[in-house]
């Protein structure tokens, strides 16, 4: 009898090594899943809020719609899928600026892009590409991006509108003045023309200087007051002009040059920051592609486009170099505006490295 109890015993003692081992492995075996379940990277998808159309990036010819397209590819790309973007063209989302930055921060999209000259509603952090007449070409342009100036912008950007995330510039090129009543020629051509720009102090200040009535409006309402009369003039890069059928409301265009136009991609900072090490890697590598991609887009297309404008009965000048620093005189008026607008120190940095990037 004692011996059928001890073999009981031995027999409990028995299962309770076998359960406890077993429990073991089962704890070691969620802790080891746990582990991999953080090493995975979840996949995100990400809606990207655009007013280009569908068309223009589907045929994928701008320096517009190279950069963006790149920028979606790429992230997609690198990613290896794990970043997914569900894009909505033609402004579906957004179509105005406090629309588009609300919607970012409040997460009803999660990356979005406009001009740098509309960002002038929230911050001066791109005064630098609104001073007229400072840049001579694509190359000084450029250099100020590259430069720590143009690091300065993206994070003064990022100081002055919370919850945003910098992303990429998108070249679109330099800005040219169009209007429905006559050829413009010298500044004196621009007295009594009502022209529509962004709402942007240097710009308005700029078009001001060289004798325009200004009346800032979103781009979405552009063709149609333009078709009404509501303003005779606008300024636009050549891409913007054609892509957005202007031609049939513009029967002029004068090759001004004043100022140079870029887009900015940007996105939720909370979703940004909430990506993986890899992710946020493949974010990078899609801002870079997407700026180069633009930029030599921008360079190699501005003849063309001035010729389809032609195609479609535009009528073009190119003022002469007298006729350049005519404008650009009379447009320096605003250089004030813009020194007092950043700041000396600030001013005085942008003009030292558009003057180094030219020697």
């Amino acid at each position: 009898m004692k011996l059928n109890r001890k073999i009981i015993v031995f027999c409990i003692i028995g299962l309770l090594a076998i359960f406890s081992a077993a429990s073991c492995a089962k704890s070691g075996e969620a802790a080891d899943a746990k582990v991999q379940d953080n090493n995975v990277e979840k996949t995100v998808k990400l809606r990207l809020s655009s007013n280009v159309t569908k068309k223009e990036l589907d045929e994928d010819k701008t320096a517009m719609a190279k950069g963006l397209n790149a920028w979606i590819n790429t992230v997609q790309t690198e990613s290896n899928g794990t970043i997914e973007i569900n894009l909505f063209t033609d402004a579906q989302l957004a179509s105005k600026a406090d629309q588009i930055v609300n919607g970012i921060q409040t997460g009803g999209f999660e990356v979005a892009h406009f001009a740098t000259g509309n960002w002038a509603e929230y911050t001066d952090a791109f005064a630098e590409l609104n001073v007229p007449y400072l840049y001579s070409g694509f190359e000084s342009v450029h250099a100020v991006m590259d430069s720590q100036v143009g690091q300065a912008m993206m994070d003064k950007l990022e100081a002055d509108v919370s919850g945003i995330k910098a992303l990429s510039y998108i070249d679109i090129g330099f800005r040219h003045v169009t209007n429905s009543r006559r050829p413009i020629k010298s500044p004196a051509d621009m007295k009594g023309l009502k022209i529509r720009t962004m709402n942007d102090k240097l710009q308005i200040a700029a078009m001001e200087a060289l004798g325009a009535t200004v009346t800032p409006m979103p781009f979405a309402e552009l063709y149609s007051a333009l078709q009404q009369g509501l303003v005779d003039a606008e300024e636009n890069p050549l891409s913007t002009i054609y892509s957005n059928k202007l031609y049939e409301v513009q029967k002029y265009t004068t090759l001004t040059k004043h100022t140079y136009t870029s887009t900015f991609m940007f996105m939720n900072k909370k979703v940004y920051d909430g990506l993986s090490e890899g992710q946020k890697a493949a974010v990078a590598a899609a801002n870079k592609a997407c700026t180069d991609a633009s930029r030599v887009a921008a360079a190699n297309t501005e003849s063309e486009y001035a010729q389809l404008l032609r195609d479609k009965g535009v009528e073009i000048y190119e003022p002469n170099l007298n006729e350049m620093k005519a404008f650009r005189a009379a447009a320096s008026k605003a250089w004030a505006d813009a020194e007092k607008l950043m700041g000396s120190d600030r001013y005085n940095v942008l003009l030292k490295t558009v003057e180094d990037s030219e020697k």
